[in-house]
């Protein structure tokens, strides 16, 4: 029931894209990423959607810079993130689940296709113009595990990046059962 629940939203977010969520959605992960770097966080809720993803592309560049990096940490603080969601919503069907992540991905003005599991197609990523190739790859840990726990595991691996100068960036998400 909850699941069917949490599918109308979805449909109705999907088609009115109300701004307050991108902010919560913006907050939730700035204070994820902010974990997982042992950085102090910052409140971007109050802000317009567009002000809160240029605060949350300007703190990730900042952890990054002077933060402790670990790719393990970026994907297990992730992972709990993206599995509390999966706890909230009862999505357990791919097609949820490609449709939940696809709409939080576009609230980030990251343009996503594709299947999950399967291969998955950025065709447009707000953060490209900000991050350098080592910088992608490193917040790639927080997309992975983000899909990873709504997913209910997983792994996902690059092999084309937009930051790398190619046009678009493609990877696979495998299912996995050790999460």
């Amino acid at each position: 029931m909850r699941a069917l629940a949490f599918r109308m939203l979805l449909v109705l977010c999907m088609k009115y894209r109300p701004g307050w969520i991108t902010r919560l959605q913006l907050q939730v992960l700035l204070d994820t990423t902010a974990r997982a770097f042992a950085m102090p966080g910052k409140k971007i809720r109050s802000r317009t959607a567009r002000g809160a993803l240029r605060e949350y592309a300007a703190f990730t560049g900042k952890c990054m810079k002077y933060g402790k990096a670990d790719p393990k940490k970026l994907r297990e603080e992730a992972y709990r993130t993206g599995n509390l969601i999966r706890r909230i919503t009862g999505f357990r069907e791919s097609r949820d689940i490609e449709r939940l992540v696809f709409y939080l991905y576009g609230n980030l003005r990251i343009s996503m296709s594709g299947h999950i599991p399967g291969e998955i197609v950025v065709s447009r990523c707000y953060f490209g113009r900000f991050y350098s190739p080592e910088q992608c790859a490193l917040m790639s840990f927080v997309d992975e595990g983000i899909i990873a726990g709504i997913s209910g595991g997983g792994r996902l691996e690059f092999a084309e990046r937009i930051t790398e100068g190619c046009g678009r960036c493609r990877a696979c998400f495998s299912e996995a059962e050790d999460d």
